[in-house]
C-alpha cells in the first residue's frame, strides 16, 4: 500500500517487501536488525517513505557477475 502524508510516498511493510521482492517476514528482520532506513509511524503502523526505499536499493552490493567455484 501507498499512503500520501505531505506529498510524500509512503510504503507500508508489503510494500517494502515487493520493492525489495522479500517476504514481509524479512522486512521485519531487517528492521530489526536495523538494516533499513528508518520508518515513521502512521496510525500505529510502520510506514517508510518511497524514495528513501529506493535510496537503499540503489545503495546495496550488485553481484553481476558471480563466478561459481567448482
Amino acid at each position: 500500500l501507498r499512503a500520501r502524508r505531505g506529498g510524500m510516498k509512503l510504503l507500508d511493510i508489503k510494500g517494502v517487501a515487493d520493492k525489495l521482492r522479500v517476504s514481509v517476514r524479512t522486512v521485519e528482520r531487517l528492521k530489526a536488525r536495523g538494516e533499513l532506513p528508518p520508518h515513521r509511524l502512521v496510525l500505529g503502523c510502520h510506514r517508510w517513505p518511497e524514495d528513501e526505499i529506493e535510496a537503499f536499493i540503489r545503495a546495496l552490493p550488485r553481484f553481476d557477475a558471480v563466478e561459481v567455484a567448482r
